[in-house]
């Protein structure tokens, strides 16, 4: 518990940070040898201001092709515009540039995790084969849970329209999902527990975004009044330990003689961290990594005629290929939804952020220096006429007509980057989770659309989104009607199906 001196402290550090931020804004700003186009930092990083997005997309159709600066209390971020850039920040080598360092970095990670945990990062390589090649062995278990999980988490009172509100929906939903992946049965669904991670992933980017906004030497100080992330896996922490006590005995008694090893992602991590020796402290914080990626999408159809057209793909494929990755896969209007709103609406107005480790020259003569940030400028290449056909226009099956051209099928899908749709990053440094975030989506919204009939609430239209910082925020107000179908679809994890689709 913190005391009211304490509070006080850390109100009057703000207040002071507030008055160097306006004094720095008041400055001209000296134009240096390495970016030569200077963005004031309080146009684009306060947190009270609600339109970064538009300075954003000026800044990106400005430099095209090229590069401008931000400046922060702690050092410049610069940010690339346009595929070119996006393809030598792909393939600059991890020496220059990192990834890993500057995703610590930009999320003020060492705030919250302990050393051990940054310096040395095997989760990453756990992530890569688990979610990444072996994908497939998790996906029954996630669809099992997906059906339990919006059944009991949306609220259906006889033929009534019951409103709903979505991003908390989702967040459980997903939450359910992702942990039953994680951590398997029971505790993936154990509520307690469930409200930690989610509490987590929400606690984690609110602290990060904050910490943003101050000088480093005040950062140490601010940091426990900001963020409850610590909090979160120390209460965490009674809820995992008998259980991987339990599968370190298992481990220590069966080795490879192990016939029911569990197949979650819990286990992939206490493969690597028994020989070390790892505290089931240092494990949760890896873990609950996973969940803050893990939780906070969420997609909902916008107009009736959509929803009927997805839920017709949905009956079509699961009647052809049952509850089954196949059949998720062949979702190909689904996906293009799933796409089009990362595209258009996206989750942030930066991607791709990584640390200078030393000094860089770019292809066009902008030099990098070491230990600034630098990031590609994701909302203006993903609104960019000239690289795609009516891009300020939210189109949900632009992506659909585009694969059904011949020889572009295995292109233009949610969880496939490129270098001009770059939402999970692009290249060997892209997010190991995407596929895995696919098969999720896919599978909640195809339940969510064979189980209940939907709408908008208020007037119909889609609720703003908001921009924090460089982050995009969906609307928190924003809710959706449910209605128990007439007309069901038997859910099973084989092919059987109602006759009939609304």
């Amino acid at each position: 518990m913190h005391t009211y001196g304490q509070l006080a402290a850390g109100d009057s550090l703000i207040s002071y940070a507030g008055r160097r931020w306006a004094a720095m804004d008041s400055h001209t700003y000296t134009l240096n040898p390495y970016c030569g186009r200077v963005v004031p930092p309080r146009s684009v990083l306060h947190r009270r201001l609600p339109h970064a997005w538009r300075l954003q997309r000026g800044a990106g159709r400005g430099y095209p092709e090229s590069a401008f600066k931000i400046a922060t209390f702690d050092r410049w971020l610069i940010v690339v515009s346009g595929r070119r850039m996006v393809q030598e920040l792909r393939k600059r080598p991890v020496d220059e540039l990192s990834g890993p360092l500057g995703f610590q970095e930009n999320f003020q990670i060492k705030y919250v995790l302990e050393p051990a945990v940054l310096s040395d990062r095997y989760h990453g390589e756990v992530a890569k084969e688990k979610l990444l090649k072996k994908v497939s062995t998790l996906l029954p278990n996630i669809i099992d849970e997906v059906f339990v999980a919006v059944d009991d988490n949306v609220p259906i009172g006889g033929g009534e329209w019951n409103s709903v509100h979505i991003t908390s929906l989702m967040s459980k939903i997903l939450a359910r999902a992702s942990n039953r992946a994680f951590v398997g049965l029971p505790l993936g669904r154990n509520e307690e527990f469930l409200k930690l991670a989610v509490g987590f992933a929400m606690h984690f980017a609110k602290g990060a975004g904050v910490l943003r906004l101050v000088p480093n030497f005040m950062k140490s100080f601010l940091a426990p009044f900001v963020s409850n992330g610590k909090d979160d896996i120390s209460r965490a922490v009674p809820y995992l330990r008998p259980i991987i006590e339990e599968r370190t005995r298992a481990a220590a008694k069966l080795g490879e003689a192990w016939s029911d090893k569990p197949n979650d992602f819990l286990q992939s991590l206490l493969d690597r961290a028994i020989p070390k020796g790892e505290s089931v402290s240092l494990v949760t914080q890896r873990l609950f990594m996973f969940n803050f990626a893990a939780i906070g999408t969420s997609s909902s159809a916008k107009n009736p005629g959509l929803a009927a057209s997805l839920r017709e793909e949905a009956h079509t494929c699961i009647s052809a290929n049952g509850w089954t990755g196949a059949a998720l896969g062949s979702m190909w209007k689904l996906d293009s939804v799933l796409r089009e709103t990362l595209r258009y609406y996206g989750v942030g107005l930066v991607s791709m952020t990584r640390k200078v480790l030393k000094d860089v020259t770019l292809h066009d003569g902008t030099r990098l220096p070491a230990g600034t940030l630098v990031s590609a400028n994701a909302y203006s290449m993903h609104h960019d006429g000239a690289l795609l056909e009516d891009a300020g226009k939210f189109d949900p099956l632009r992506y659909a007509r585009m694969r059904s051209v011949e020889g572009q099928g295995l292109k233009h899908q949610f969880a496939v980057t490129s270098p001009d749709y770059i939402p999970f990053g692009h290249g060997p440094r892209a997010c190991p989770g995407r596929f895995l975030a696919s098969y999720t989506l896919k599978a909640v919204l195809a339940y969510i659309l064979l189980r209940y009939d939907l709408k908008l609430a208020g007037d119909g239209a889609r609720p703003q989104s908001a921009y924090v910082s460089l982050a995009v925020v969906p609307a928190r107000d924003g809710r959706v009607l449910f209605k128990k179908r007439e007309v069901l679809v038997r859910l099973g994890m084989g092919s059987e199906l109602s006759d009939g689709v609304e």
